[in-house]
Formats: structure tokens, sequence, C-alpha cells
């Protein structure tokens, strides 16, 4: 499975059940990764990819296969991961709720950074499982 998250320098994901921030450059970035495969996401993600209803899957529960977006769930139940993408925001936002993926049984395959609609730099990483092979 593929997951796609978005964090702060601290890995923060949420404050107060809310997502930190959103910035539709990254929205476009994701929907331009998929080549074709279906974005799957929770409802609570669902207002970020309105526009891209057509590439988006809005599931229950959190899937076992395919392009998940995580905002809101332990990677303690993401089972399977073999790709992790990651959008840093480049600064800390107040946060209660973190990534608590084990980025050491990953290894980072690509880096690049871009401005963002809302944010002036946004780096996204692209981890491989360690185990994976392409």
């Amino acid at each position: 499975m593929k997951v796609i998250v978005c964090l702060d320098d601290n890995n923060g994901m949420l404050f107060n059940n809310r997502r930190q921030s959103r910035d539709k450059a990254v929205t476009a970035d994701i929907i331009r990764g998929l080549k074709g495969e279906k974005l799957n996401i929770l409802p609570f993600s669902g207002t970020l990819f309105e526009e891209y209803g057509e590439d988006t899957v809005i599931t229950r529960n959190v899937p076992s296969a395919g392009v998940f977006f995580n905002e809101n769930q332990s990677f303690e139940k993401l089972l399977g991961i073999t790709e992790l993408t990651v959008y840093r925001w480049n600064r800390v936002y107040p946060a209660d709720f973190k990534c608590d993926a084990d980025f050491s049984a990953f290894t980072l395959s690509e880096e690049y950074s871009f401005e963002g609609n809302s944010h002036p730099k946004i780096t996204k990483q692209v981890f491989l499982k360690n185990d994976y092979e392409v």
C-alpha cells in the first residue's frame, strides 16, 4: 500500500482534531502522482479533494491496498506500507496528534521542494520500504 501524509517539522498531523494546514498545490500534486490509480480517503479528508471526485474513493475504513491519504489515523493501523509520501510544511504548527510511522523502516528515494499556494516552500519526500523491491 502507498500512504500519503502531510506533516509539520515535528511530525505533527492534527491539532484539536483539525488538520494543521491545507494547500491546493499539495492536493494537485497528489492527484497528478496517482497515474491512473484512485486515491482512498476517509470522510474527514473529503473537503480537501472535492474537485477531484473522479480520482478519489471515500471509504469508511482504512484500506489495506492501493493509495491512501492519511490525515488522522495511527500508522499502527496501516499494514503493508510499501511507499510513504510525506509533504512537509517546513514549519511547526500546534499538534496534539503526531505521525507515529517508523521511518527507520524506510529509505528516502526522492526529495524536492516546490512553492505552494499558502506555503512558500513545501518539501515532498518519497520513502520506500527497506525490504520492498520496485
